[in-house]
């Protein structure tokens, strides 16, 4: 058995989500596992219902994908696939989070330099 899984680096273009591969038990359980997993490690920032949600969204997006990582290699490495998908999201969200300044900090700001 030879496995050939091939994850382009470039992000294929979505024209429309595949919301059918949530039917499938094993996407369904692994979802929940990596958003759990998430929920954990990152409650702070991410909830458990916002990181499912990112979730399902990932696997509906590349449904074909997901699909042949479940035929060829199982539901671990689809659970690392999620996983990694979801951190590269959230991080890259969370970064640009981190560059915002809120209202009542630039007002403080403001207020301690008297201007």
């Amino acid at each position: 058995m030879s496995l050939q899984l091939v994850d382009i680096g470039k992000p294929e273009v979505v024209t429309e989500a595949d919301w059918t591969i949530l039917a499938d038990p094993q996407v369904e359980s692994v979802a929940q596992a990596v958003a759990r997993g998430f929920a954990r490690d990152y409650g702070l920032t991410l909830e458990y219902e916002d990181a499912y949600q990112e979730t399902v969204i990932i696997a509906a997006e590349r449904a074909a994908y997901v699909r042949q990582l479940l035929a060829e290699a199982g539901a671990g490495l689809l659970h690392r696939w999620l996983s990694q998908r979801l951190r590269d999201r959230w991080l890259t969200e969370a970064k640009h989070r981190s560059g915002h300044v809120s209202y009542e900090a630039a007002r403080h700001a403001a207020e301690r330099t008297g201007q």
